[in-house]
């Protein structure tokens, strides 16, 4: 006799059973916090921001000194210097559409414009939309004689972070000149840009502690400037000396490297732009380079009819 062997499989209508059950599952639905059933450790029951909790992490624990002094005085100030009563928009010199004289020109970009070669922009009415304000500051550092000791790119590289607090990023040669040794990809320094406090903090440290102690800087000329409302002016390996952070280090700086700093604002003009950067202690001096454009327009008294 040979006895076979079924398998069976287990299922609700063998035993006479609903297929779904009646009770509706809400343990899916609610969500148990454990610390709250816990009467231990009573401190994790409270926010994270609260400063009893663990959690707590201060974010404001100082204010930005240029800032505040921007919002609450300097900003004001230049509204009132710059608003003029009915004062219409300058529109810029733009690129010229071509006269249609001969089939070549269909489809060709349009002419540079008249007299130049970049357009320039329109300067619309001041007002409280266009306040003039300090956007970034770019430091850029070549150093000319790196393309035959490579480590003085490094070293310029190092001042950069040691003085911004900011890590650079590294500038290479793009041009093959052969004369001069010159090789692209050559590292040949480094730049930096500052936003924000970083900014405000190398700002106050440029103003408050640097540029007093050079004797002969007399200010920035205020020929310095690109039209659009950004600002450039050098220091020389001298003048790096009086930065706190490498002073207070000169025997691990035996050699310093000049940069140029380019102070990006959101001035439409270069005169905007040097009246904003005087509220924030930067000196000028000299004489000023007015385009044709804005002489009508800056000569006009404020309160003129």
């Amino acid at each position: 006799m040979t006895l076979v062997s079924v398998r069976s499989f287990s299922s609700s209508v063998s035993l006479g059973k609903a297929a779904c059950a009646q009770v509706k599952p809400v343990h899916h639905k609610v969500r148990i916090i454990k610390k709250n059933l816990s009467p231990r450790f009573p401190e994790l029951k409270y926010p994270s921001h609260d400063i009893k909790s663990p959690k707590f992490r201060p974010y404001l624990t100082h204010l930005d000194r240029v800032d505040h002094h921007y919002h609450n005085v300097l900003e004001s100030d230049l509204l009132l210097i710059g608003y003029r009563h009915g004062q219409q928009p300058i529109y810029g010199n733009k690129r010229r559409h071509w006269d249609m004289s001969s089939p070549y020109q269909i489809n060709r970009p349009l002419r540079k414009p008249k007299g130049q070669i970049v357009p320039s922009q329109t300067i619309n009415p001041r007002d409280t939309g266009n306040i003039a304000k300090l956007q970034s500051i770019s430091i850029n550092c070549f150093v000319k004689d790196a393309k035959q000791y490579p480590a003085m790119a490094i070293g310029a590289t190092l001042q950069l972070q040691q003085i911004t607090g900011v890590k650079p990023k590294p500038i290479y040669a793009k041009t093959n000149v052969p004369n001069w040794k010159l090789r692209p990809g050559m590292k040949m320094g480094a730049k930096v840009e500052l936003f924000g406090r970083d900014a405000s903090q190398f700002l106050s440290t440029l103003t408050e502690i640097v540029l007093p102690r050079i004797g002969e800087f007399n200010g920035i000329s205020n020929r310095a400037g690109d039209r659009y409302g950004n600002i450039a002016f050098g220091l020389t390996s001298d003048h790096i000396k009086y930065f706190p952070e490498i002073e207070l280090n000169q025997d691990s700086w035996p050699n310093l490297y000049g940069f140029d700093i380019t102070l990006h604002t959101t001035a439409q003009t270069d005169a905007d732009a040097r009246i904003l950067l005087s509220g924030l202690g930067l000196p000028f001096v000299g004489s000023e380079r007015i385009p044709k454009t804005l002489l009508d327009d800056l000569t006009v008294h404020p309160y003129e009819n």
